[in-house]
C-alpha cells in the first residue's frame, strides 16, 4: 500500500485537523492583509490626496506582488519544501505591512502594497497543496473548499478593524494589526508545521525516511522501511507537465478562468464600498456593503464545501461562474438602492467566491507533485494579472465618466467566458490519481 492510499483510507487524524487548521489560519489572516486597502482607500485618498485613477493605482499595487509572488515565491515550495515557502512569504508580509504603516506618500505605500502581495501571492497559491497533500481524497475538495472561506473572512475582519481604528487611530493602525497577527502566525507555523511527506518522497533529502515517519507516526499511519525508487525524470519535465500539448491547454483555461475571477473579484472588493459612498450613501453603509460582500464569499466558500461531497467541483464551478455574471448584471440594473444594493452585495460576494473556491479546488488537481505548486502557481499568476488591471481600469474609466451601474455590467461579460472556459477544462482521470502517481508506488516499501 502507497502512502497516498494510506491518507486516502484512513480517516482524518487529529494531526492532520492540526496541520489543515493552521493552512486555514494563514489565508484568514493574509485575507486581512490583502483586503484592507479597500477599507482604508478613503482614508488614504484623503491624507495624500488621491484622485480615482491613483486609488486603483494602490489597489492595483498588491496585484502586482500576486502576480510576483504565484510565480517566484510558489514555485519554490517544489524546490526548498511547502514550510520554508510559507515561512518566507510569512516573514516578507510581517515585513511589508509594518512598511505600509511608516509610509508618507503613494508611491511609498504602493511599493509596500506590492512587496506585500509577493507575500501573499506565495501563500495562497502554496497552501491550497499542502491541504491537498494532507487530505484523504473522499475530504480534498470539501477542506480546500473551506480554506478559500478565508479570504473573505479574512476581508470582513478587516471590515470591523477598519470601522474601530480608522476614527480613532488612523489608517496606519490597521496596518500594524495585520503586522502584529501575521507574526504571530509565523510563530506557529516555525513551530506546528511540517514539511509535505509529497514534497520529501520526491526530493528525498538526507534523513528524508526519519522525517516522513515522524509525520506519519503522528498522522497514526503506517511507517515506511526505505524511499521507493524514484520515478524517471525527464530534462523538460516541468515544462511538459503544465506548459505543453494537453497539460498546456488545461493550464491556459486555468489561468484564463483565474483571470476572469480574479479580475471580478478585485473590482468588487476594491471598489464597491468607494463607489456607494459615492452614490450618496454614508461611509457606514460602504464599509457595510464591503463587510456583507465578503460575508457572503465565506457563506458562499462553506456551502460549497458542502456541495462538493455529492456534486463534482467543475460543475459547481460553472453554475458560480454563470451565477457571478447574473449577479453583477443585477448590480449594475438595481445599484443605488440602498436595501436591494446590499442584497446585491452578498449576492455578488458569495457568487465570485464560489468561482474562487472552485477553481482553486480543481487547481491542485491537474498537476502533478514534482511541479504541482509550481502549476498552480503559473496558472494563479495568470489571473493575477487580472487582479493588477480591474481596479486600475476602473479608476480611469471613472475618471473618464463611466458611471458604476456600467461598471458592473462590463465586468459581468467576461465571466460568462469563464463558465466556458472550465466547462471545457479536462481533468486528468480522477484527481486522486494525480495525486498519487509521484507517490511512493514500490511494492514493499510501505508498512502494511
Amino acid at each position: 500500500m502507497t502512502i497516498r492510499e494510506s491518507i486516502d483510507r484512513a480517516p482524518l487524524s487529529r494531526y492532520q485537523l492540526l496541520v489543515i487548521s493552521i493552512c486555514l489560519l494563514i489565508i484568514l489572516i493574509e485575507g486581512y492583509d490583502l483586503l484592507l486597502m479597500a477599507f482604508s482607500a478613503s482614508a488614504v485618498a484623503a491624507e495624500f490626496s488621491l484622485n480615482a485613477t491613483q486609488i486603483g493605482v494602490l489597489l492595483s499595487s498588491v496585484g502586482i506582488g500576486l502576480v510576483v509572488g504565484s510565480a517566484v515565491i510558489a514555485p519554490l515550495a517544489d524546490r526548498i519544501g511547502r514550510r520554508r515557502m510559507t515561512l518566507l512569504g510569512l516573514g516578507i508580509v510581517i515585513v511589508s505591512m509594518g512598511a505600509s504603516a511608516l509610509t508618507t506618500d503613494m508611491t511609498q505605500l504602493a511599493i509596500a502594497r506590492a512587496v506585500t502581495g509577493i507575500g501573499i501571492g506565495g501563500l495562497v497559491a502554496g497552501l491550497p497543496v499542502v491541504i491537498a497533500e494532507f487530505s484523504p481524497q473522499r475530504r480534498r475538495a470539501s477542506l480546500i473548499s473551506i480554506s478559500t472561506a478565508g479570504l473573505p473572512l479574512g476581508g470582513v475582519i478587516g471590515g470591523f478593524v477598519a470601522a474601530i481604528v480608522l476614527s480613532g487611530l488612523g489608517w496606519r493602525a490597521s496596518f500594524v494589526v495585520g503586522a502584529v497577527l501575521t507574526a504571530l502566525v509565523f510563530v506557529l507555523v516555525l513551530v506546528a508545521l511540517p514539511e509535505s511527506i509529497d514534497y520529501l518522497l520526491v526530493k528525498r533529502p538526507q534523513n528524508a525516511v526519519g522525517t516522513i515517519n515522524r509525520t506519519l507516526q503522528k498522522m497514526r499511519l503506517p511507517q515506511i522501511t526505505a524511499l521507493p525508487e524514484p520515478e524517471p525524470r525527464r530534462a523538460n519535465a516541468v515544462r511538459s507537465a503544465i506548459f505543453t500539448g494537453r497539460n498546456g491547454l488545461r493550464s491556459a483555461l486555468l489561468g484564463f478562468a483565474f483571470f476572469v475571477m480574479m479580475a471580478a473579484f478585485y473590482f468588487a472588493n476594491g471598489w464597491t464600498p468607494r463607489l456607494l459612498v459615492q452614490s450618496g450613501m454614508s461611509p457606514e453603509q460602504g464599509t457595510g456593503a464591503g463587510i456583507l460582500l465578503n460575508l457572503g464569499g465565506a457563506a458562499a466558500a462553506l456551502v460549497f464545501a458542502l456541495l462538493a461531497i455529492f456534486f463534482r467541483s467543475k460543475i459547481l464551478a460553472v453554475i458560480a461562474f454563470a451565477g457571478a455574471a447574473i449577479a453583477f448584471s443585477a448590480m449594475g440594473v438595481f445599484f443605488g438602492g440602498a436595501g436591494l444594493t446590499l442584497v446585491l452585495a452578498l449576492a455578488v460576494g458569495a457568487l465570485i467566491q464560489t468561482c474562487a473556491t472552485g477553481l482553486f479546488t480543481l487547481a491542485p488537481e491537474s498537476f502533478p507533485a514534482a511541479v504541482r505548486t509550481t502549476g498552480v502557481g503559473w496558472a494563479v499568476s495568470l489571473g493575477r494579472v487580472g487582479a493588477i488591471i480591474s481596479p486600475i481600469l476602473a479608476g480611469v474609466l471613472i475618471d473618464g465618466g463611466w458611471t458604476a451601474p456600467s461598471l458592473y455590467i462590463l465586468f459581468a461579460a467576461p465571466l460568462v467566458l469563464g463558465a466556458v472556459a472550465v466547462a471545457m477544462l479536462r481533468l486528468p482521470d480522477r484527481g486522486a490519481a494525480t495525486l498519487q502517481k509521484t507517490d511512493a508506488t514500490a511494492p514493499g516499501v510501505v508498512a502494511a
